[in-house]
């Protein structure tokens, strides 16, 4: 039997002590046992989500001036050049992916080096062939776009991969570990840096090759930090056979999930690229970007919290960890619900004042997209959960119902409403995707319904609240500005 004393460190970097993973096994009870007294804590839990919002909140505030500073330094035509490019190397990457994060976090065997060192090697390996597949579509995307630009920006994109693979696995490490203040702390640290290379770079550079040199700047700048937010972690070219028969057997589902993930999240940007001129699609990405700066809150959230949680607590029965997690989701959805009232309702006048005439475009799009990011928040969150168990399967299927509906939605919707219909359904695609990991959570006994359908209904009667109170004071709704029907 070990002393329960033994499982505890004190860790000057996240003020309290946190328990080490290391040699031991998720499911051995005294660890369980810890986790229940600690981890499962209202302290420890609030602790947990006051780090991730705010300095999430803190990372978006920064994204949004940097936003805002680049648009007034760039043409809408680079943010599309952008959008594009970034869509399809997304999609590059996700096509051979087999959730190396994803295994570190949820893999017993994660904090052995042989493990995390075959995890490594196996993903250096899987960016250089990305290289060429990325070298190999530059031309025919260029085609297809009737963009020439594109056949130089894509290869130099395409060296992201190998950038990327040469960092550390540490931060994953961290995220397993559920040391969450000094990943906000490095999170927090690289946006600044990000932030600034790019405004310094559209500053004096005011071309396309600002937005790639920075992208690639930063990629280094993270992969060569990687290795000091754990200095004890070091690599080496390593394959353990067993170790990467778990990795690709967990990862199997990943990467199905993977692909179908990008079709459903990135098919938007490349239909807009192929309908509307590289400005629109600009315009609609800066709109997207501020969107999903508010749903990544809950991304943040799940990943650094909730799925880790889930993850380490597989022998605790399901009913007992629901009834711990219940009141704390209910607040989390709570206070979402009032945040993103407020932001539906204030979002274009924000536009408006911010940026220039050139992005106007943005103030109608943002809040109905806004309305859909708040089943892409749900979603996102009961995925985690699910995730946490093992079961990846549902998140693929999930995904897959989010394509389809956008594959038959966007024709209909751009020819009877033009880019209002495409917006409309976009923002109801999600609603799509919740019903196949709804599903999943009553398998797994571990379904959120009544609540997620409580605060839906929180969240939509603060909007009309909102918007009554706006109109009545003389300033019209949010809604005001949309486009008339068949708006190309």
């Amino acid at each position: 039997m070990i002393p329960r004393a033994s499982y505890l460190r004190r860790d000057a970097d996240d003020g309290g002590f946190l328990p080490i993973v290391v040699g031991l096994s998720f499911r051995n009870p005294e660890f369980h046992a810890l986790l229940t007294d600690m981890q499962y804590s209202r302290l420890f839990l609030i602790r947990g989500a006051v780090w991730t919002m705010g300095t999430f909140g803190f990372s978006v505030l920064l994204r949004v001036l940097t936003n805002i500073a680049l648009a007034r330094l760039l043409a809408p035509e680079l943010f599309g050049i952008m959008v594009i490019v970034n869509s399809i190397r997304t999609g590059i990457e996700l096509i051979s992916d087999v959730g190396i994060g994803q295994n570190i976090v949820h893999n017993p065997n994660a904090e052995n080096p042989e493990f995390y060192n075959t995890a490594w090697t196996l993903r250096l390996i899987r960016s250089l062939p990305l290289l060429l597949v990325c070298f190999a579509a530059a031309t025919p995307v260029a085609h297809f776009y009737k963009a020439p630009i594109f056949a130089s920006v894509l290869p130099v994109a395409g060296s992201f991969f190998v950038i990327a693979a040469l960092g550390s696995v540490a931060p994953n490490l961290l995220q397993k570990r559920i040391r969450f203040v000094r990943l906000s702390i490095y999170q927090v640290a690289l946006s600044v840096f990000s932030s600034a290379t790019h405004i310094l770079l559209a500053y004096f550079i005011p071309t396309i090759w600002a937005l790639v040199l920075a992208a690639a700047i930063f990629t280094a700048a993270q992969s060569a930090s990687s290795y000091f937010v754990l200095p004890n972690v070091r690599h080496r070219f390593q394959i353990t056979r067993e170790y990467a028969r778990q990795i690709f057997s967990f990862g199997r589902w990943i990467f199905i999930s993977s692909v179908i993930y990008f079709l459903s999240m990135n098919f938007d940007r490349l239909y807009f690229g192929k309908i509307a001129p590289l400005g629109v699609v600009g315009v609609y990405g800066i709109a997207r970007t501020l969107i999903d700066l508010v749903a990544g809150l809950t991304s943040q959230l799940s990943n650094n919290l909730v799925f880790p949680i889930i993850a380490a607590s597989q022998a605790t029965p399901r009913d007992q960890l629901r009834a711990t997690l219940f009141p704390k989701r209910l607040s989390l959805l709570l206070l979402s619900a009032i945040g993103f009232a407020t932001l539906t309702t204030i979002v274009d006048a924000a536009i408006k004042i911010l940026y220039d005439q050139r992005y106007q475009a943005a103030g109608w799009m943002c809040p109905l997209l806004l309305l859909g990011a708040w089943f892409s928040m749900i979603a996102s969150l009961n995925e985690s959960t699910l995730l946490g168990f093992g079961r990846p399967l549902y998140g693929a299927v999930a995904n897959g119902f989010k394509f389809a509906w956008l594959l038959v939605g966007f024709p209909i919707g751009f020819a009877q409403f033009g880019i209002l219909g495409v917006i409309v359904v976009i923002a109801i695609g999600d609603l799509w995707r919740y019903i196949p990991i709804l599903a999943g959570q009553i398998r797994e006994r571990f379904s959120f319904v009544g609540q997620d359908f409580v605060a839906t209904l929180v969240m939509f009667g603060l909007v009309g609240l909102c918007e009554w109170l706006r109109w009545g004071l003389g300033f019209g709704t949010s809604f005001d500005s949309l486009p008339t029907a068949g708006t190309r």
